[in-house]
């Protein structure tokens, strides 16, 4: 049964995870984003408005150092950005933000026409050009700190409400 490896005293005491779960993230002076976490998903957004543009990143779970996996893996963050225009195009940058560097990984424009065109920023003035693009808009290599402050803290908070419900089936 699966529920043999799970420590009781965590299964027991699931409130213990979510009291550890509640300390505050603090947030950076002149962190531009609004920031919303999304409860049972393994995402938290980003979202601000610049000069008419709407500059909207999802930032997914990846992997935390420390549970056995690669250190240099468990600190990318994986991330996609949308900046999109009042007259219905957007870029679109699937990205990894790993310390000190945002990684643009693809790049693709939305047309008004629904039209998508996808880029690979293979060319080092052409990536870093994009990349300074994004700084401009609020998305820096300064803020990894801080997104992985805030990941970690969405990881233990997921895994305590999951703990509960294994709690409450476990009561049933």
């Amino acid at each position: 049964m699966i529920l043999l490896f799970v420590p009781s005293s965590q299964i027991s005491n699931p409130s213990r995870n979510l009291r550890i779960t509640k300390r505050k993230v603090e947030v950076p002076n002149g962190f531009p984003f609004d920031i919303q976490d999304n409860p049972g998903q393994e995402t938290i957004s980003l979202a601000r408005e610049y000069q008419g543009e709407l500059i909207e990143a999802e930032l997914y779970l990846s992997r935390v150092p420390g549970e056995g996996h690669d250190d240099l893996e468990a600190k990318n963050i994986p991330l996609d950005i949308s900046v999109s225009k009042k007259n219905g195009t957007s870029l679109w940058f699937v990205c990894t933000a790993v310390p000190n560097e945002i990684i643009i990984d693809f790049l693709y424009l939305y047309l008004e026409d629904g039209e998508i065109a996808p880029f690979i920023p293979n060319r080092r003035n052409i990536r870093e050009a994009f990349q300074k693009y994004l700084e401009i808009r609020g998305i820096k290599p300064s803020i990894y700190n801080f997104l992985s402050e805030c990941m970690s803290k969405k990881k233990s908070k997921e895994h305590a409400l999951w703990l509960k419900n294994i709690n409450k089936f476990v009561e049933a």
